[in-house]
């Protein structure tokens, strides 16, 4: 070898010229700014040509009131057990959260023209979560014991009087006594195994570990579980059912965290380890202020009276003086802070098209103390010896306007039970509180129906039906017929509503069953709050805007996702 300045210079001219130092450099900067508009020009071709798309991946950390108990569809009475039950488990059809049924493990059914019969056909390829197969006899299983009155399920009442067989095992089929125009809505009840849960006993069945570790169609599986020191369920880690239909869901995890109290749950959202919430009535407008959806739901609360308690509340002019006291616009304020409405009949307001039931209530109902206070001095309630509390002698026997009313330790229905006393006092009543945890409120109050008035909500289909609330056949347990109403008029309207297939004609019974209803006064219909659910920063694809009960808004959680990726156009 030997170097360049050896050679002569016409040597040097006789080769290429090598390049200088800031030719190197240009050359360079060429190259950069090649690759550069390359990149600027695949780029904007893949965002011309492609869109995003779910991707997998991301985890929710959302808060819960409430410690589960049953991960059971059989068993599942509180919105704590129905949110779990509902992400674990799936029946034929699902809500999908704006007022829709859509099928789950069904693929498709059809109904008799008489309305007696619903066959339903299975997707072939639905498994559990462990991976065995999901099959007619899991659905034959589970209404067999839905309608076995020795579990004592809540859902009882809404199979009475159905069969149900199979033609394969992929065909179940649904034979009605009568027709009942919303059964539908039956079918969202959860499938439950029968390979898991054949053999346990019904004395067992309550107790089993399978309801906190449970074998579930749903959309997601438990992982595990966190207790405290005492035994509590404090948080439920759950992960995708793999085996779920149409697909697994996007979102990695859910890691569920359960409260006592509401001012609990309010610190840790506060504190940053929430992304997700039920928000409570009394703190939607406490800081700080996340957005959330404000949906309608079908949920009606009221005083419910056993008149066969209290010779007072028997007495039909102190139920109306009672009702007519009540400020139902002030207890909207002061409990729901303006999210609900008042309510003044038996079913929600808006599900009777073009029906003036909810006027005509209204005026029946008018809040006016003077005029409360005048109907009983009228029918002969006075305060006879100066205390303020009215006073009536009945069957030789002095009787105080005087009784109990009994409520969860919900702090919404505490403050509404506390306000009703107040303003109850004001026209000469004396009412005591019984404050109850929930469920001591359930087993020990509402079931053996040991209450002179209870404060509580009742719960409405989509296609409301008050048969389980107010016919004569539901007054006791399992039945929730809770102000024990008897009326053979209003049965027969409710039994033929049912059996009504053209809407028009159930409604028109529906508004003459409340017709008579509020004239009679067994109750006292408050409001009916809104749900207010602060969702997770972030996560896309969900629609919640329609809900008979909060589990509702996972009706579609399968499709909720955090992360995103490109895909192809037409691909």
């Amino acid at each position: 070898m030997f170097a360049i300045r050896s050679l002569t210079p016409n040597q040097r001219r006789a080769i290429p010229r090598l390049f200088f130092r800031w030719e190197k450099y240009a050359m360079l900067l060429f190259i950069l700014l090649l690759l550069g508009s390359g990149t600027y020009i695949a780029m904007r071709i893949t965002d011309a040509y492609s869109v995003a798309v779910p991707a997998d991946g991301g985890i929710i950390r959302e808060g819960i009131i409430g410690i589960p108990r049953f991960i059971n569809p059989l068993f599942a009475t509180s919105d704590t057990d129905r949110d779990l039950t509902n992400l674990v488990y799936t029946g034929l059809l699902r809500h999908d959260g704006n007022g829709n049924l859509i099928p789950s493990l069904a693929e498709r059914y059809e109904i008799s023209e008489d309305g007696l019969t619903y066959t339903f056909h299975l997707k072939k390829d639905a498994k559990w979560s462990d991976g065995a197969p999901c099959t007619a006899d899991d659905v034959l299983f589970t209404i067999s014991l839905a309608k076995d009155p020795q579990y004592r399920s809540a859902v009882q009442p809404n199979w009475e009087g159905v069969t149900v067989t199979k033609t394969d095992d992929y065909t179940a089929i649904f034979t009605l006594a009568k027709p009942y125009a919303p059964f539908l809505e039956n079918t969202v009840l959860g499938i439950m195994p029968k390979h898991a849960w054949n053999g346990v006993l019904p004395a067992e069945f309550g107790l089993s570990e399978k309801n906190l570790r449970p074998v579930g169609a749903g959309p997601y599986r438990v992982v595990s579980f966190t207790q405290n020191t005492s035994g509590r369920i404090t948080s439920f880690l759950l992960e995708p059912n793999p085996y779920f239909l149409p697909h697994a869901p996007y979102i990695s995890n859910l890691e569920l965290f359960f409260f006592t109290s509401a001012a609990d749950m309010e610190q840790a959202r506060s504190a940053g380890a929430l992304d997700a919430a039920s928000i409570p009535i009394n703190l939607a407008d406490k800081p700080p202020h996340p957005p959330f959806i404000t949906v309608p739901m079908p949920r009606i609360f009221g005083v419910f009276f056993n008149q066969n308690s209290s010779k007072a509340i028997a007495d039909e002019n102190v139920r109306k003086a009672l009702t007519t006291a009540v400020d139902k616009e002030r207890l909207v304020a002061e409990v729901l802070h303006h999210n609900g409405i008042a309510v003044h009949t038996p079913l929600p307001p808006d599900k009777l098209e073009h029906l003036p039931a909810y006027e005509l209530a209204q005026q029946w109902q008018a809040f006016d103390t003077a005029a409360a206070a005048s109907l009983l001095e009228t029918a002969d309630w006075k305060d006879m010896d100066g205390d303020g509390i009215r006073e009536k002698e009945i069957d030789k026997e002095q009787i105080r306007l005087s009784f109990s009313l009994s409520t969860s330790d919900a702090p919404d229905l505490v403050e509404t039970a506390r306000l009703l006393q107040d303003m109850w006092k004001t026209i000469g009543a004396d009412v005591q509180l019984s404050i109850f945890e929930i469920g001591d409120f359930e087993q020990n109050v509402l079931r053996p129906r040991t209450y002179e008035a209870v404060l509580f909500g009742e719960v409405y289909g989509y296609d409301p039906d008050p048969f389980p609330f107010w016919h004569a056949s539901q007054r006791n347990d399992p039945g929730l017929n809770i102000a024990l109403y008897t009326n053979p008029q209003t049965d027969a309207l409710l039994t033929e509503a049912r059996a009504a297939t053209n809407k028009t004609t159930r409604h028109q019974k529906y508004y003459e069953f409340q017709k008579i209803v509020t004239e009679e006064y067994p109750a006292i219909f408050l409001y009916s709050p809104y749900y207010l659910y602060q969702p997770a920063n972030g996560v896309q694809g969900l629609s919640v805007s329609n809900i008979m009960l909060p589990s509702d808004r996972f009706g579609t959680i399968h499709e909720w996702y955090i992360k995103t990726k490109k895909r192809w156009k037409g691909f």
